[in-house]
Parts: C-alpha cells; sequence; structure tokens
C-alpha cells in the first residue's frame, strides 16, 4: 500500500538516484554520487517501511484495531526537555571549538536531557490518569534527579557566594555574612510560625533568591577579585621572600620556633650586634659553618637581640640570558621570617655548586648589622 508519506520518501529516493547519476556522468563518479546514492536509499527503506505500517492508519472496517491504533493513543504532554536537548546539543559543538570542559559538560547535559525526555514521553502513556503517569514517572527518575538537582544547587550557592566574598573586602564580607545569617534565620522562623504557607509562594521566594545570588555571583566573578588577593595571586608572596630590612607579606604570622624534630645542620645565633654558629661535633662559637653541596641542609636562626631581625643565606649568582645580548643577574638567597628576640626559625638552602665557585664566596649575614656575618663553606 502507498501511503501519503511513502509517497513523499519514494519520491525523494527517485530524485536522489536520478541525481546520483547525473552527478556521475557530469562529473565521471566522485563522492557527491555516492552521498546522493545513500541518500536514496535511506529515502527508498523509509518509504518502505510507512507503506508497511500505513503511516499507522487503521480502516473503518477493522474495529478490532481501533483500540490499539496510533491516533486512539493519549499523545504526550508538553515538555522542556526538547529545548534543552537542543541546547545541550550546541554546548556540545561549542565546546568541540573553544575547549574540552565545555564539551564534556555538554555532553553530560545531552545524555540528561535525552533520558529524561525518553522517561516523560514513556510516563505518559502509562496510562490515561495524568497523576498515576506522574507518580510512574516519579519513581524511575527521583531517585537520579533529586540527589543531582540538590548538589548542583548547592555548587551554584558555594560558587556564587564564594566569588561574592572574594570580591569584598575582610570587613565588609564579615558584615554581609552576618546579615544574610539572619535573613535566613528570620525567614525560617517565619514559616515555621505560619504552617499554613503556600508551597508555591515558599518556593517562588527561594527561586528568586537563588537567581539574585547566581547573578550577583556572576557579575562579581567577571568583575574579579579584591585588589588584595589578585595582587598576591600575580606576585605569590608566600612563594617568595624578600631578604630585605623591611617588614613584607610574608612577614606576617610567621612561625617563631622550629621543632625539636628538625634535622639541623647548624645554628646562628645573633647576640649583642655579633653573629655566630653552632654545629653539632664542634665545641664553642664559630665564625664559619660546612655544608654537603646538591643537600637539603636547615639552618635554624635564634634572634638575642632587640628588634625584628632575619637571617640571610646567600650562595653564590646566577647569569640569566634574555636574549639579544642582554643579560640577568640573580642572587641566589635564602632568608628567614623577622624574628623578634627570644624567637627562632630555620630555613632550608640546597647549595648546587662549591663555594670556590663564587668570587665573593658564601655567607650568613643578617640585614641592617654590620659585621654580622657568618662564612659558609661548601666543598
Amino acid at each position: 500500500m502507498i501511503t501519503t508519506s511513502s509517497k513523499l520518501f519514494y519520491g525523494i529516493g527517485g530524485v536522489a538516484f536520478a541525481a546520483a547519476i547525473v552527478w556521475m556522468i557530469a562529473n565521471n563518479g566522485g563522492s557527491g554520487a555516492v552521498a546522493l546514492v545513500f541518500v536514496a536509499t535511506a529515502s527508498i527503506f523509509l518509504g518502505a517501511i510507512a507503506s508497511y505500517v500505513r503511516d499507522g492508519h487503521v480502516l473503518s472496517t477493522d474495529t478490532e484495531q481501533h483500540d490499539s491504533a496510533p491516533a486512539a493513543q493519549r499523545g504526550s504532554g508538553r515538555s522542556w526537555f526538547p529545548l534543552g536537548t537542543a541546547l545541550s546539543l550546541g554546548t556540545v559543538i561549542v565546546g568541540l571549538v573553544t575547549s574540552p570542559g565545555i564539551f564534556k559538560v555538554g555532553v553530560a547535559l545531552l545524555l540528561a536531557m535525552l533520558g529524561e525526555w525518553l522517561i516523560q514521553n514513556w510516563s505518559d502513556r502509562a496510562s490515561s490518569d495524568p497523576s498515576y503517569n506522574e507518580r510512574v514517572r516519579g519513581r524511575v527518575v527521583h531517585p537520579l534527579e533529586i540527589p543531582i538537582a540538590g548538589a548542583l544547587l548547592l555548587a551554584i550557592i558555594v560558587l556564587s557566594s564564594s566569588r561574592i566574598f572574594l570580591a569584598l573586602s575582610k570587613n565588609a564580607g564579615a558584615i554581609v555574612f552576618s546579615i544574610i545569617g539572619i535573613l535566613v534565620l528570620f525567614f525560617g522562623s517565619v514559616l515555621s510560625i505560619r504552617r499554613g504557607t503556600s508551597v508555591r509562594f515558599v518556593g517562588a521566594v527561594c527561586g528568586v533568591v537563588l537567581l539574585s545570588l547566581s547573578v550577583v555571583g556572576v557579575v562579581l566573578a567577571l568583575d574579579g577579585e579584591r585588589e588584595q588577593l589578585t595582587e598576591a595571586a600575580e606576585e605569590d608572596h608566600f612563594a617568595h621572600r624578600a631578604c630585605g630590612v623591611e617588614a613584607e607579606y610574608s612577614d606576617k604570622h610567621a612561625v617563631r620556633a622550629v621543632s625539636a624534630k628538625s634535622s639541623v645542620a647548624a645554628t646562628v645565633t645573633l647576640k649583642d650586634g655579633a653573629l655566630y654558629a653552632e654545629m653539632d661535633g664542634y665545641s664553642g662559637p664559630l665564625t664559619s659553618i660546612t655544608l654537603q653541596r646538591s643537600l637539603n641542609s636547615s639552618i635554624i636562626f635564634q634572634n638575642e637581640d632587640e628588634g625584628e631581625h632575619r637571617m640571610v643565606v646567600t650562595y653564590g649568582k646566577v647569569v640569566e640570558s634574555l636574549g639579544g645580548g642582554v643579560e640577568r643577574e640573580t642572587l641566589l638567597q635564602a632568608c628567614t621570617s623577622l624574628v623578634t628576640k627570644g624567637g627562632q626559625q630555620g630555613v632550608v638552602v640546597n647549595i648546587p655548586k662549591p663555594s670556590f665557585s663564587s668570587t665573593e664566596g658564601f655567607s650568613i649575614t643578617v640585614p641592617g648589622l654590620e659585621g654580622a656575618s657568618v662564612e659558609v663553606l661548601v666543598p
């Protein structure tokens, strides 16, 4: 039986087959002819299926098939999942040309939307009772939907809140956090007192709050973090330590004591403006110490003088070529934070070259104190 839809498919298949013949004659074959043959074959195959199922039509005389005919079945309800599937597919395509992360997110969303769409269509045809169909769908997908939705909402709240607090100053962040906590407590108290509050009203309020939080978080994320955090990220205050006399950012909240379990190579003490060292196996104060090359050596600095002082270990220079005949000379140093009187702090150094490789020698000094020095010998 040739039905209406089968006529369409047969027509497309015939035109595609004729176009393939013309293409082969005009271009001596080629991939275009192969593509047109595939289109013709697929169209004829679909037309054959349409003819076999008769477009889902049931004859008026075939009364036994009236109840099972497609036209007698309840159609699927309205759904947002087709739109979600289209947007997810667009995300996949964008991710292919931009970022692997976006591509992975798009694939995950696409699979989720397709799964939801299939389950929605299946449940809508479970019976003629919409409420029963909804319960059937819930039994299948709620064990997955509710945990995943809760995790996504929590992620949105956490990420948005973090962007907000990173954009605010320390004092303003504490105030905003307190105000938000008070509002949440107040809203929860009102709901506990007025138990007859509409569920839709509560959902609408929560939705508005979540949307507002997300929008503010995105805007502040695009604006960037506060100036102090941006500066700290660029300079990485704690990745390097300035070894001058003045206090630096890395000196804040520095450790003022060294564990007794530390493997100490030497202890350097500042007392009465003089600097001397002590090492196991040697008696009395030392004006020079010997360290092993290419090994981590821990040196403890003890400050017995008034004020704050730091110890600086200098062990040569490095010359870097910047191109164009320009060179940069960098002094190799390791230093402690500023140490107050009675405090101590350790520093670990790894000296790659012997001390005789440097014309100026290796030394331990205290910035701002002339003559306070201990010689470092590295064989």
